[in-house]
């Protein structure tokens, strides 16, 4: 009976640990680490809009509190720089996305009237902080990113407005010139030039491709027996070329420039195949 009793007594015991054992391995211990409620920061330069991009995933709560905003603080190429603040939204407005996917996001246009951290012919890392206020705590999370490729860009454009063709079987030779520059060197233009589309025709001329500027100081012979591009100085960034315009005195049409409206669209292109802004130029030939 006593050696029952005792194994009894251990039995309810063991029992009583083990129920006390799971119900610890179940319990969350006080001292458990949370996670960070911010996280997967996101930025991109949209160069071709001039705009900047930011995105951060947020939880909706934390630690029992709910989520009250979220706020990016852009300090552009230095974090000696006083940043700009804004409020990000998760409303599907202003560059978010998708509505309450617990991606907050903003788009901001990248100039002097919106920012004092403009982005201007920049490479190399650009510093922004996001920050999730939750009741009265604050929490941060620092990012930097590393800027790439900048487009280049297509500063002016010197051409005629109006030509007249001549009139007897001769060619006259126009200049035209684009000031093209790149951040990252005008080593890195691929090519810069244009397309002509003539209204009254609505068609492209030269079959649709560009029609090439050269940087090349006229050292290059284009077509001979001396044609060269007409350009001044080499490396410089202004892109030239003379176009040749054919007189009405050519018995063969066809080999009279065409007469009309043309809207010249001007283009770079980096070896990194991306484009410029483009520019667009009238002239009517006569």
């Amino acid at each position: 009976m006593n050696i029952n009793k005792g194994r009894a007594n251990n039995t309810s015991k063991r029992y009583l640990m083990m129920l006390a054992m799971v119900y610890l391995s179940c319990s969350e211990p006080k001292d458990q680490e949370l996670g960070d409620p911010i996280i997967n920061p996101s930025f991109s330069f949209l160069q071709d809009v001039n705009k900047l991009y930011f995105s951060v995933n947020v939880e909706s709560t934390f630690e029992g509190e709910t989520l009250d905003s979220v706020l990016v603080f852009w300090h552009g190429i230095s974090r000696e720089e006083s940043p700009d603040k804004f409020n990000m939204n998760d409303g599907g407005v202003q560059g978010d996305i998708i509505m309450n996917d617990d991606v907050f996001s903003i788009k901001i246009l990248n100039d002097k009237d919106h920012l004092n951290n403009d982005l201007t012919d920049v490479t190399g890392l650009v510093f922004m902080d996001y920050s999730a206020v939750f009741g009265s705590e604050v929490f941060t999370l620092r990012d930097s990113v590393l800027i790439g490729n900048i487009i280049p860009r297509i500063e002016s454009v010197v051409a005629d407005t109006f030509i007249q063709r001549p009139a007897d079987a001769t060619v006259s030779l126009h200049l035209i010139k684009a000031e093209v520059f790149d951040a990252d060197g005008l080593e890195t233009i691929k090519w810069a030039g244009f397309t002509s589309f003539h209204v009254e025709g609505d068609s492209l001329m030269n079959n649709g491709n560009p029609i090439y500027l050269h940087d090349d100081g006229s050292e290059v012979i284009l077509y001979e027996p001396n044609i060269t591009s007409g350009d001044s100085i080499r490396g410089d960034g202004l892109f030239s070329f003379r176009i040749p315009v054919y007189g009405t005195g050519f018995e063969d049409p066809s080999f009279q420039t065409k007469p009309g409206t043309f809207k010249w669209r001007f283009l770079a292109q980096d070896k990194s195949n991306d484009y410029s802004n483009m520019v667009e130029h009238e002239i009517v030939i006569q």
